[in-house]
């Protein structure tokens, strides 16, 4: 069973994602901040991060470059989404390290769809 952690500061929105997920054969844990995401790192080694953007405090362009500034996170896919609209949302998010983006709101099918292919992917966990 392939694990994802979801870090986003609507509870709401962790919570129906992590049942979705979990109903579509996924083990997940949520995070309600950047900080208490990567403390969540050190018990929960997840296949793939889903990572809101905009969070108070530690934003998700902040996790995600300490994400990628670490051997042990380096290589884990991150999918990062977010309600604002970014011109180069894509090319953004790759740049920073990112796998892919997700504008909010979002298909729970789609999504888990898309999860699948990338940690179903060739050398993948």
């Amino acid at each position: 069973m392939h694990k994802v952690l979801v870090i986003d500061d609507e509870k709401l929105l962790v919570k129906s994602t992590c049942l979705a997920l979990k109903y579509r054969g996924f083990e997940t844990l949520g995070a309600l901040d950047g900080k208490a995401g990567l403390t969540a790192l050190e018990t929960f080694h997840p296949d793939l991060i889903l990572l809101d953007i905009m969070m108070p405090g530690l934003d998700g362009w902040e996790v995600l470059g300490q994400l990628k500034d670490k051997a042990e996170t380096r290589n884990i896919p991150v999918i990062v989404f977010t309600a604002r609209e970014y011109s180069n949302g894509q090319a953004m998010a790759r740049e920073r390290g990112a796998v892919d983006l997700v504008a909010k709101p979002f298909e729970s099918d789609e999504l888990a769809t898309l999860i699948r292919g990338y940690v179903n992917a060739p050398g993948s966990l």
